[in-house]
């Protein structure tokens, strides 16, 4: 559980913080292209969060 608190806040710290969430894009520009692209990213993000917690739990129901 303390590695797992661990790996959250540094996650955490990660992500929600200003200076990783400002950046440019050349590629993509700054229209609606680039909404779409974190939209994607965030809805994977958020899938993945969603499996690994339905994991955790079918694990620890199965437990004897």
């Amino acid at each position: 559980m303390k590695f797992l608190m661990i790996f959250l806040s540094a996650i955490s710290s990660l992500f929600l913080s200003t200076a990783a969430l400002a950046h440019t894009d050349h590629a993509l520009g700054e229209g609606s292209l680039h909404a779409v692209y974190h939209i994607m990213f965030w809805f994977v993000v958020f899938a993945v969060i969603y499996k690994a917690i339905g994991w955790y739990k079918a694990k620890n129901r199965n437990k004897p």
